[in-house]
């Protein structure tokens, strides 16, 4: 029989989703706090920052916005990353704005 007292066990591997799975389960209250996200291009991001899922969810809305606005889309999907003033860097809201202006 073999021993077990130098086994350990694995953390439980995140539930992985994509973009627009993420964003309903963060706006829904109902991510789990480990959750990963697949953004594609082999990119998976994660609640790990200082500000927690709030803070996925906020990079999430910016890159579907960023995806959409590269595309030349102008969908129902891309909404106000929240409604009064974005936490975001001033540099980061002036880029988000000349690509708005491009399309």
């Amino acid at each position: 029989m073999a021993d077990t007292s130098n086994m350990k066990e694995l953390p439980e591997t995140p539930p992985i989703v994509d973009l627009d799975a993420a964003i309903a389960l963060l706006e829904g209250d109902d991510a789990p706090e480990n959750i990963c996200v697949d953004i594609g291009h082999a990119t998976l991001l994660r609640a790990d920052g200082p500000k927690g899922t709030q803070g996925l969810l906020q990079r999430l809305r910016g890159h579907r916005m960023i995806l959409a606005l590269s595309s030349g889309e102008l969908t129902q999907k891309v909404v106000p990353m929240r409604s009064g003033k974005p936490d975001m860097h001033p540099d980061v809201a002036e880029i988000l704005d000349a690509l708005r202006d491009q399309g």
